[in-house]
């Protein structure tokens, strides 16, 4: 070796080792070379050599042709000697110790953490003079690993972490030793691993045991004897629903200990209980699969809770309630459409929202008057009655918005309804008027509940409603408004208005009220109001005073281009109307849904002026709320030149929570609420029991053992294989035929085998 090292150039003292290797390209090629040709050749190489009379000679040639073949064997099987320094490795022993929130729960009126510190301070000789001839090293683990050193377990050993996951510790722990190096593994653990199933093992779990390939001495903190718990294990409900729409929702109610007893289940949202349920516990049975169902009245993101009641002796008592999110929604926009009489502008209105996916329409068309001469009794002229005690009385409340287009109520709608509607809008529906003959004093809404809830007044006038072409003109304190909105960009968006076809109509005799929003009007000025939006109670109205608009969108379609700014409009007028999150005047919002515990939350807002101007430096006032909690202490806050706002904090604890902002601004005040939730991590007590099974099966698997630890556990016991492992830290090859002198010897060999053959008279 060291011979063989010196005449390569090596350091015999950096290495200890050398080894030959062969890395031939095709190996059958090889052995059928070394099998068949070369045998072959030689023997037709030999029988030539006949006629040399020498047999020195004849013998020198046989062994210089040998040589030869034997090179090009060599070059063909591309031989290598690798020198390298190797050292003995230090075997190791893992000793995992879980620290998931499950270790906190109770067993014999202590932690089930308590079991593993005592073992752990117990055997602290027995693991210190293990270290003496393995490397004993610590880990905390839950859903990955986390090395810790031997002197800080005891200070930093608490179960805090939310979730566990054998199999991915199993394989993290792989990649941290060299597979033979690791010679046994110390498990501290409930085995309450959540993405096992209760009695089974998954087949991923196994895989990484059987790769670990040492054993794993699993021991079990604590036991489910005398386990006594009620619990909402697991919640299944649909992410959105829909209002004044049955929900359903299912969940499972385990029970532990609890004898045979009727309990009964709460479902609430705040304070207000929506449904409850009797669940018949009985002492053989574990889990019981409820449903329950209610109906949301209001949208947006509702919060509700599951209750179980709270029993004296329980283990854990945080699993009896679950809180859970839902977020209601409109199924559709439910609008009520009363037209007087078929024309342009009702046709293309009724496009526009029988094509909306959003509106769920119904829609009723007078065809005729009263006083027309059709030859025919009144009766045969309707398939049936014109439903108005169902329209205004039982069904008026489903409705988001109602419409009047060009309609007179008299005969169709009793008067007495007119103040079902006017109830309507003051507790928070919409409604819109769109003008013609028909509409405002010609329908003789004059002096009626219609009247007051329109954010105009009608004046006597010799002439209600003219047709002649005029070119609208916006009312720029308003250019802001939603509405208004055809474009985002404001220049391009008032050329847009500026390009859009004439109005041909226009309805007259409209006062303003003090509080109403001008958004359009007659070039003659504001005395002439073309588009108007107002507010009366909790609900919003608007009119339209013309029955031209249809223009904008058969004249730009004929002219080539397209009717999307006609469509706009008419979604626009909807959405301001139900009063869509985007065109409130006070916005808020959260930069998420939903937060992990320890993660800041971002509260946005925004305050526009009644023009929906922004708001600038005006004082705001949020306040946060935990449900359940009282409300934090009020922060004031200022907008910034947009109008806009932030607010980052720290949530204190996890759970829901709900973010308030009010602000008074030019006589009035606003104010809107949403709500977003900070991860519960407390997944380990929806399934508190120990996992028997699951620990018996690891050590089963592993060639190890199993223990239920008690306090006074002796680990001496357990004994380790120590082999000798050495490894490999650097290393230095040399090719033996990719060289000059492999090349050179082999046609050396030949050209003497040439010359000598020659000289022996052969060919």
């Amino acid at each position: 070796m060291n011979g063989l090292t010196k005449l390569l150039g090596i350091d015999p003292e950096v290495y200890n080792q050398w080894q030959l290797h062969w890395s031939p390209e095709d190996p059958a090629v090889i052995y059928g070379v070394l099998g068949v040709v070369i045998p072959i050749a030689l023997w037709f190489f030999w029988t030539s050599l006949n006629r040399v009379g020498s047999r020195s000679r004849k013998l020198l040639l046989f062994v210089l042709r040998l040589a030869a073949f034997t090179l090009l064997l060599l070059i063909l099987l591309k031989p290598e000697l690798e020198f390298r320094k190797s050292q003995t490795l230090k075997n190791s022993i893992a000793v995992l110790l879980d620290n998931s929130k499950s270790l906190s729960i109770k067993t014999d009126e202590s932690p089930r953490i308590d079991l593993i510190k005592k073992a752990l301070a117990t055997n602290a000789s027995y693991l210190e003079k293990l270290g003496q001839d393995f490397n004993v090293d610590y880990y905390f683990v839950s859903d990955d690993i986390e090395k810790a050193a031997a002197r800080t377990v005891e200070s930093l050993y608490q179960p805090h972490r939310p979730f566990t996951n054998l199999t991915r510790v199993f394989e993290e722990l792989a990649e941290h030793y060299p597979r033979p190096s690791l010679q046994g593994v110390f498990l501290f653990s409930d085995g309450a691993d959540l993405t096992q199933e209760s009695g089974e093992i998954s087949r991923n779990l196994v895989e990484r045991i059987k790769a670990l390939d040492s054993p794993i001495h699993t021991l079990q903190a604590g036991s489910n004897e005398g386990f006594k718990d009620l619990a909402v294990e697991s919640v299944s409900a649909s992410d959105f629903g829909f209002v004044q729409q049955p929900l359903r929702i299912s969940l499972t109610v385990f029970s532990s200990a609890m004898g045979n007893r009727n309990v009964p289940l709460v479902l609430k949202e705040g304070d207000r209980i929506l449904v409850s349920k009797i669940v018949e516990v009985r002492e053989d049975t574990k889990r019981y699969e409820v449903e329950l169902e209610f109906i949301p009245q209001s949208a947006g993101k509702r919060i509700y809770s599951l209750g179980l009641p709270k029993f004296a002796g329980e283990f854990i008592l945080t699993n009896n309630e679950k809180e859970f999110e839902i977020n209601v929604v409109r199924d559709r926009i439910r609008i009520l459409h009363l037209n007087g009489r078929p024309s342009w502008d009702s046709r293309y209105l009724r496009e526009v929202l029988a094509h909306n996916p959003k509106v769920d329409l119904l829609s009723f068309f007078i065809l005729r008057n009263i006083g027309d001469d059709v030859e025919a009794p009144t009766t045969e002229l309707s398939l049936i009655p014109f439903p108005s005690n169902l329209l205004f009385d039982d069904y008026l409340s489903s409705f988001d918005l109602i419409v009047f287009q060009n309609f007179k109520y008299d005969p169709f709608i009793d008067k007495k309804y007119l103040g079902n509607i006017r109830k309507y809008v003051q507790n928070g529906g919409a409604f819109l008027m769109i003008g013609g003959e028909l509409s405002f004093q010609g329908g003789g809404y004059s002096r009626t509940p219609i009247e007051e809830i329109l954010p105009v007044i009608f004046e006597e006038t010799p002439r209600v409603f003219v047709d002649e072409a005029f070119q609208p003109v916006l009312n720029q304190e308003f250019s802001r408004h939603p509405i208004l909105h055809l474009e985002k960009d404001l220049k391009l968006n008032q050329e847009v208005w500026s390009s859009l076809p004439p109005l041909q109509s226009i309805n007259l005799g409209l006062t303003p009220k003090k509080e109403a929003h001008v958004l359009a009007q007659h070039p003659k000025g504001a005395s002439v109001p073309l588009l108007v939006a107002g507010e009366f109670g909790k609900g919003r109205t608007a009119l339209l005073a013309t029955d031209s608009v249809w223009s904008w969108n058969f004249r730009n379609v004929g002219g080539g281009g397209s009717g999307r700014y006609f469509q706009r409009f008419w979604n626009n007028i909807i959405d301001w109307l139900i009063a869509e999150p985007e065109t409130r005047r006070l916005q808020l919002e959260s930069d998420k849904e939903q937060y992990r515990e320890g993660e800041q939350a971002l509260i946005k807002f925004k305050l526009l002026k009644k023009n929906y101007q922004p708001a600038v430096d005006t004082k705001v006032q949020l306040t946060l709320k935990s449900l359940n909690k009282e409300s934090g202490p009020e922060t004031e806050l200022k907008t910034d030149e947009q109008g806009e706002g932030v607010f980052p904090f720290l949530p204190a604890r996890e759970g829901f929570y709900t973010a308030r902002i009010k602000a008074d601004l030019e006589g009035e005040s606003l104010a809107e609420e949403i709500m977003f939730s900070v991860l519960k991590d407390t997944a380990e007590f929806e399934k508190p029991l120990i996992n028997e099974y699951l620990l018996k099966k690891i050590s089963e698997l592993s060639g190890g053992s199993y223990r239920i630890l008690n306090g006074s556990d002796d680990l001496s016991t357990y004994q380790f294989a120590n082999p000798d492992v050495r490894l490999k830290s650097h290393s230095r090859s040399f090719s033996l035929w990719d060289n000059w002198w492999a090349y050179s010897l082999m046609v050396g060999f030949l050209v003497v085998d040439w010359f000598l053959r020659r000289k022996s008279g052969l060919s």
